[in-house]
């Protein structure tokens, strides 16, 4: 939780922040769609032994695959056998009788595992149209698979410690490629076929009534500052690993949204902005985006919040939607310095889906007043107002940002069609 800042009043905003986090190096593995399937190896070539008078003889080979064979003869002569890695031949005798020379063929290397796991999808099938949400249905053979993920046009989209996937994924319209991934306990990869589909259209969430947005698709753009030490309490947290990646196709509604992730220290945060500059003579905000999580086990709160300076004054638009502890939307006491509980409702969002978010501010008489919310359509009002407190220079920004638990942890969201409409 924090009092929000924007680029040009980050001394005085990091001053009231309320939340907390920790550092270290965000990595974001995607796996390798063009990596080699494990295969058997191929052979090397033996070597004869000899035999004299009715003696043995052995002969030796190795390759990458494996193979065992022994031959015997008569009279003192012997036929090498053949493995899989590698032939070799046995020795030969002079004269008289004796038993025959042998040889055997090893090999060593890799090859594929013991087990093998097949990957099948049963749905989509390939070549297939279909509308967004696509309905994504994956299984696999044995009983050693750890992991399975689902890369949607090579970006990791959907993720599960099973071996069976039954979920459905917002996918943009157009032609798309889906590929399911396993993993066994050893760190083995398997793939599937790749799916081949055609999405009709997203799985939009219904138009807003209102402006249109004044600055639109905010999240495709350059000039994020993010911060985590300023997302503590009063401005002072623990530092927490964090990062931020745009255009993502998917999860994506739009084909274009940001990805958010923070994670590891207990009672840690993130704060990320956009300055959109000023805006001194706007007074009235409709701020709309959608977003989508994985599992929130992690998370405290997210905050989706909005700044503006103008006129001496600071007047900071601050809700979280406070799931963990209240249940409710909250907003920002700027005087007091506390967060507000409004009555109104706000449970842990459903991981796996986009949810769509509006918020309506206002700014008359020296106050903040916040007006209206909904959360996927559920109108309320809120009927809240707090005084400003001081603040030089003159400048709009958006904000976002993600609380974590005291058990630490990793959270990610993405947000999309960020817009704000005056």
């Amino acid at each position: 939780m924090r009092y929000q800042l924007s680029v040009m009043t980050l001394s005085a905003g990091i001053l009231l922040t309320i939340a907390g986090c920790g550092s270290g190096s965000f990595k974001d593995p995607v796996a390798n769609l063009n990596s080699p399937t494990l295969g058997p190896g191929t052979g090397g070539t033996g070597t004869s032994g000899s035999a004299t008078s009715g003696g043995s003889g052995s002969g030796t080979s190795t390759g990458t695959s494996s193979g065992t064979s022994t031959g015997s003869g008569t009279s003192g002569s012997g036929d090498g056998g053949s493995g899989t890695g590698g032939t070799g031949s046995g020795g030969s005798g002079s004269t008289g009788s004796g038993t025959s020379g042998s040889s055997t063929g090893s090999s060593t290397g890799s090859s594929s595992p013991s087990v093998t796991v097949q990957v099948a999808v049963s749905s989509p099938s390939d070549g297939a149209t279909v509308a967004s949400p696509v309905h994504v249905v994956a299984s696999t053979t044995g009983s050693s698979v750890a992991a399975m993920h689902i890369y949607v046009d090579n970006g990791d989209a959907f993720q599960t410690q099973s071996s069976q996937i039954d979920t459905s994924l917002n996918i943009p319209g157009g032609p798309h490629a889906i590929l399911v991934q396993a993993w066994d306990q050893n760190g083995n990869v398997y793939k599937s076929a790749p799916v081949n589909l055609t999405v009709s259209g997203p799985a939009a969430p219904p138009a807003p009534s209102g402006p249109s947005p004044a600055v639109a698709q905010i999240q495709r753009m350059s000039g994020w500052d993010s911060c985590s030490a300023c997302a503590g309490k009063y401005g002072d947290g623990p530092g927490t690993s964090h990062d931020m990646a745009t255009g993502i196709n998917s999860p994506s509604i739009s084909g274009s949204s940001a990805k958010f992730w923070v994670g590891g220290t207990p009672w840690g945060a993130a704060l990320w902005w956009h300055d959109l500059g000023g805006q001194d003579d706007v007074t009235n905000f409709r701020y709309d985006l959608d977003f989508y999580t994985e599992s929130l086990g992690a998370a405290q709160a997210l905050e989706f919040d909005m700044n503006q300076n103008v006129g001496g004054k600071r007047y900071i638009y601050g809700t979280e939607c406070d799931f963990r502890n209240t249940g409710t939307w909250r907003v920002w006491n700027s005087p007091a310095a506390a967060w507000v509980s409004t009555g109104i409702g706000c449970s842990q969002p459903d991981p796996g889906t986009w949810h769509h978010l509006t918020w309506e501010f206002a700014r008359s008489g020296g106050q903040v007043h916040f007006i209206a919310v909904a959360l996927d359509g559920d109108w309320h009002d809120v009927g809240r107002s707090f005084d400003a407190i001081g603040g030089g220079g003159s400048g709009l920004d958006v904000a976002f940002q993600v609380d974590l638990t005291g058990g630490g942890g990793d959270v990610t969201v993405w947000l999309d069609n960020v817009n704000v409409a005056w």
